[in-house]
C-alpha cells in the first residue's frame, strides 16, 4: 500500500491506539476514585445521622420533663425556704418585743425593791430605838425588848426576801439580755445571709436554666444542621451518578474509535481504493468523538467541582457545629474549680444550716422563757413572804401601841415608835402590791409566749431537715443530668470535630477532575490533530451528513444526542432531537441506565 492517503491512515491508526489507552485508563482509574469517595460519603452520612440522634437525645435530656420537674421542684423549695425564713424572722421580732416588754416590767420592780431596803433600814432603826427606850424605862419597858427583837427579825426577813427578789431579777435581766442579743444578732446576720444566699442560689438556678437552654438550642441546631448535612451528602451521592454517565460516554467514544481502527485495518488490507472514503470517515468520527469526549470531560469537571463545593459547604457546616458544641461545652462546664451545681449544693447547705441555727435560737429562747417562768415563780414566793412580813409588822405595831398605852405618859416615846412601825406595815403592803402587780404583768406576757407555736420547735426542725433532704435529692439529680449533658456535649464535640476534619481532609484530597482534565486534553489533542489532518485531505461530505442522521439513533443518552445535534447543525444538518426529547417524557439527562451506588 503505497498510496500517501493509505500511509496517512496507517499513521492515524497508530496514533489512535495510545489515545484509546489513555481513555481506558481514564475511565478505570476515575471509577475507583469515585467509588472510594462514595464509600467515604456514606460513612459521613452515617456519622452525621448519629450526631443528629445524639443531639436529639441531648435536647430531651436538658429540656425534657424530668429536668423541668426538678427545676420547678427546686424553685418551689426556694420559695418554701424563703417563706420559712420570713416566718422565723417575724417570730424573732415578736420574741424581741416580748422580751423587751418583760424588761420594762422588771425595771418597774426596782423602785419597790428599793422601798423594801429602806424599810429594812427603818425597821432596824426602830428596833434599836425601841431597845434604847426600853432600857431607859427599866422594868416598865421590859416588854418592849422582846418587841424590839421581833422588829429586828422582821427587818432581816424583809432584807433577805427583797435581796432574793433582786438576785432573781438580775438573773432574769441577764438571761433576757442574752436572748435579746442572740435574737437581734440572728435577725441582723443570719436571716439576711440566708435571704442573700437564697437569692444567689435562685440566680444560679436561672443561670443553669439559661445554660441548659443554650445547650438545648445548640442541640436543636446541631440536629437540624446534621439532618441537612445528611441530606446534602445524599444529594452529593446521587449526583455522583454523573461519573457512570461520563464513563459510558468515554466507552462510547472508545467503541467508535475501535470501529474506526477496524475499518482502517480492513481498508489497508485492500487495494487502497477505499482510502479516500476512510479518510473522510476518520475525519467524521474523530470530529464527532472529539466533541463527545470534550463534553464528557467538561461535564465531569463541572460535576466534580460541584461536589467539591458541596463538600466544602458540608465541611464548613460541620466545623461550625463543632465550634458551637465546644462553646456550649465551655459555657456549661465553665473553667471555675467548682461547677455551678456544686456551688448551689453548698449554698443550699449553708441555708439549711442557717435555718437550723434559727431553730436552735428558737429552742434556746423557749428554754429561756421557761426559766423566766420559773424565776417568776420564785419571785412570787418571795413576795408572798414579804406580804406575810407586812402582816407581822402590822401585828407588832398594834402590840407596841397597846404596850405603850399601858406605860402611860412614860411610854409616850414607845407609842411614837409603835406608830412608825404601823406606817412601815402600810408601806410594806404598798411595795408588795407594786411588786405583785409587776409579776402579774410579766406572767401575762410569758403566758402569751407559751402560746406561740415556735416555742415548740420540734416541728420546725423536722421541716428544715425535710427541706435539706429534698434539696440534696434535687441537686443530686440535676448533677446527674448535668454530668450526662457534659459527657454528651463532649462526645458530640469530639465526633463533630473528627467528622469535620475528615470531610475537609477528603475535600482537599479530591483532584480527580484535574487528572481527568489533564488526560482528556492529551487524548483530545491527538483526536483533533487527526480530524484536522483528515478534513484537510477530505472535507466533510454529504455522506457524513447522512451518517449523522443515522448515528443519532444509536445514542442512549440525551447529552450525547445534544452534542450530536450541535455538530450536525454546524454541518447544516437539522435533526429531530428536540422532538425526541419531548416525546420521551424523561426529565433526567442520564435516563435510567446508570447505577453507581
Amino acid at each position: 500500500m503505497t498510496n500517501p492517503l493509505c500511509s496517512q491512515i496507517q499513521r492515524w491508526h497508530d496514533q489512535l491506539t495510545p489515545t484509546m489507552e489513555i481513555m481506558r485508563r481514564l475511565a478505570g482509574s476515575t471509577e475507583h476514585q469515585f467509588l472510594e469517595l462514595g464509600e467515604k460519603l456514606q460513612d459521613f452520612a452515617l456519622r452525621s445521622s448519629l450526631i443528629s440522634t445524639t443531639a436529639r437525645n441531648l435536647v430531651e435530656l436538658v429540656a425534657g420533663s424530668e429536668s423541668a420537674e426538678l427545676t420547678n421542684r427546686l424553685r418551689r423549695l426556694f420559695s418554701d425556704m424563703d417563706d420559712y425564713l420570713g416566718r422565723v424572722s417575724a417570730q424573732g421580732g415578736q420574741s424581741c418585743s416580748t422580751l423587751e416588754q418583760i424588761m420594762v416590767q422588771l425595771d418597774n420592780v426596782v423602785q419597790p425593791l428599793e422601798g423594801f431596803q429602806k424599810m429594812d433600814k427603818a425597821l432596824r432603826m426602830l428596833s434599836i430605838s425601841t431597845k434604847i427606850e426600853s432600857a431607859r424605862l427599866g422594868e416598865l419597858g421590859a416588854g418592849f425588848t422582846t418587841l424590839a427583837m421581833d422588829v429586828e427579825k422582821l427587818s432581816q426577813a424583809v432584807s433577805e426576801k427583797s435581796a432574793g427578789i433582786m438576785i432573781q431579777r438580775q438573773s432574769l435581766t441577764q438571761l433576757i439580755n442574752n436572748n435579746l442579743e442572740m435574737v437581734r444578732s440572728t435577725e441582723a446576720h443570719q436571716y439576711a445571709d440566708a435571704h442573700a444566699i437564697l437569692a444567689t442560689t435562685g440566680n444560679n438556678l436561672g443561670t443553669l436554666e439559661q445554660m441548659n437552654s443554650a445547650c438545648s438550642e445548640t442541640g436543636n441546631q446541631v440536629g437540624l444542621i446534621s439532618e441537612e448535612i445528611s441530606a446534602d451528602i445524599g444529594t452529593v451521592v446521587s449526583s455522583m451518578q454523573f461519573h457512570d454517565i461520563t464513563r459510558q460516554q468515554i466507552e462510547h467514544v472508545i467503541e467508535a474509535l475501535e470501529k474506526l481502527q477496524q475499518h482502517t485495518c480492513t481498508a489497508m488490507e485492500g487495494s487502497g481504493e477505499a482510502c479516500p472514503g476512510l479518510v473522510a470517515e476518520t475525519g467524521d468520527i474523530c470530529e464527532l468523538q472529539t466533541a463527545q469526549m470534550r463534553h464528557a470531560a467538561d461535564q465531569l469537571t463541572k460535576a466534580t467541582q460541584a461536589i467539591l463545593d458541596s463538600m466544602q459547604d458540608i465541611g464548613a457546616k460541620q466545623t461550625q457545629i463543632s465550634r458551637d458544641l465546644q462553646q456550649a461545652l465551655m459555657g456549661n462546664s465553665s473553667s471555675a474549680e467548682k461547677s455551678l451545681l456544686d456551688t448551689m449544693e453548698q449554698e443550699m447547705h449553708q441555708v439549711t444550716r442557717i435555718l437550723q441555727s434559727c431553730d436552735q435560737a428558737d429552742q434556746e429562747l423557749a428554754g429561756a422563757m421557761q426559766k423566766v417562768t420559773g424565776t417568776m415563780a420564785n419571785i412570787g414566793g418571795f413576795v408572798s413572804d414579804i406580804e406575810a412580813v407586812g402582816t407581822e409588822i402590822d401585828l407588832i405595831a398594834l402590840n407596841a401601841q397597846i404596850k405603850a398605852a399601858h406605860t402611860g405618859t412614860q411610854g409616850a416615846a414607845l407609842g411614837v415608835l409603835a406608830e412608825a412601825i404601823k406606817r412601815l406595815s402600810l408601806d410594806a403592803v404598798t411595795q408588795t402590791e407594786a411588786v405583785s402587780s409587776t409579776l402579774l404583768a410579766i406572767n401575762a406576757i410569758t403566758a402569751q409566749m407559751e402560746d406561740q407555736s415556735f416555742l415548740s420547735g420540734e416541728g420546725n426542725l423536722h421541716q428544715v431537715a425535710e427541706m435539706e433532704q429534698e434539696a440534696r435529692q434535687i441537686i443530686s439529680a440535676l448533677s446527674g443530668i448535668n454530668r450526662s449533658l457534659l459527657q454528651q456535649l463532649s462526645s458530640l464535640a469530639s465526633t463533630s470535630e473528627s467528622l469535620a476534619d475528615d470531610i475537609n481532609s477528603t475535600t482537599a484530597s479530591i483532584h480527580v477532575h484535574e487528572e481527568v482534565q489533564q488526560q482528556t486534553e492529551q487524548s483530545l489533542h491527538a483526536l483533533e490533530q487527526i480530524y484536522s489532518e483528515a478534513r484537510a485531505q477530505v472535507p466533510a461530505s454529504s455522506e457524513f451528513r447522512d451518517n449523522l442522521r443515522h448515528m443519532e439513533q444509536r445514542y442512549t443518552m440525551d447529552s450525547e444526542r445534544m452534542i450530536h445535534e450541535m455538530l450536525a447543525a454546524r454541518h447544516g444538518v437539522r435533526l429531530s432531537l428536540q422532538k425526541q426529547q419531548e416525546s420521551s417524557g424523561s426529565g433526567s439527562e442520564y435516563g435510567d441506565n446508570v447505577d453507581l451506588f
